[in-house]
């Protein structure tokens, strides 16, 4: 058996080779009692304790706030602008206002010269209607005039007819005289009007004389006789009647 000398020199030895952990977890044990007594100014919390974390994250809060650049809050914030630059934009804008209203005002002008300009083309165009139906009306007016001189030579002859039949009584003079009716009807209806002459003073604007009779009957400057029949077309002289007028007997005077 070892004796009690033998055994107090081992453990020696074991506690001088296991000296630093030892003393390393000698000093936790004395830092843990100092925690565990009041007044250290330390909490007495376990390990799970989420306590301390709690704090140590505001306070590292705290110090980023306290700590925090303040050129980052005035970039934040409205850009300060000196007077000098704002003259210089309150400047720049009075010319482009400026320069817009100059184009307003050239614009209004040039549409103001465009519409007068369309407005002479339009009373320019409708006044070539105007001449131009005035033209296309004259045209058709003069085409139907010669076409209804042409057939009043035809017409003054069925006038001789019908003189030459006289009070005859037979189809060949009824057939005559609806031939005469029909065509003065159509002729009527196309504007063509006869010019009273027949007992009607003379009148040169409408009667044409061809001759003079000598009558103690008649007064003098009338027509006593029709030599062809005048007429009108739409109010316009077509062609004179020409007729023979009376005049004083010589051996009155």
């Amino acid at each position: 058996m070892k004796n009690k000398d033998d055994m107090l020199e081992e453990k020696e030895l074991h506690d001088s080779d296991a000296g630093p952990s030892e003393g390393v977890e000698g000093e936790k044990a004395v830092s843990g009692g100092d925690e565990d007594r009041p007044g250290t100014g330390r909490n007495i919390t376990g390990p799970d304790d989420e306590g301390p974390a709690a704090g140590d994250t505001t306070d590292r809060s705290l110090e980023d706030e306290d700590t925090e650049d303040p050129s980052d809050k005035g970039a934040k914030g409205a850009k300060k602008i000196s007077r000098k630059e704002l003259l210089k934009l309150i400047s720049k804008k009075n010319d482009l206002l400026q320069q817009m209203e100059n184009e307003i005002t050239a614009q209004e002008e040039e549409l103001k010269i465009k519409e007068d300009r369309l407005l002479r083309v339009a009373a320019e165009f409708e006044n070539y209607k105007k001449r131009t139906r005035r033209e296309w009306e004259l045209l058709e007016q003069k085409a139907k005039a010669e076409l209804i001189t042409d057939i009043l030579g035809v017409l003054d002859d069925f006038d001789r007819a019908l003189e030459a039949l006289g009070e005859r009584d037979d189809h060949v003079a009824d057939g005559v005289v609806l031939i005469v009716t029909g065509l003065k009807d159509i002729l009527k209806r196309s504007g063509l009007r006869e010019i009273e002459a027949q007992g009607k003073k003379f009148d040169p604007q409408y009667h044409e004389a061809v001759g003079g009779m000598e009558s103690e009957d008649v007064e003098e400057g009338l027509v006593v006789h029709v030599v062809q029949k005048g007429y009108e077309l739409n109010d316009q002289l077509l062609r004179p009647a020409k007729v023979i007028v009376s005049k004083k007997n010589s051996t009155d005077s």
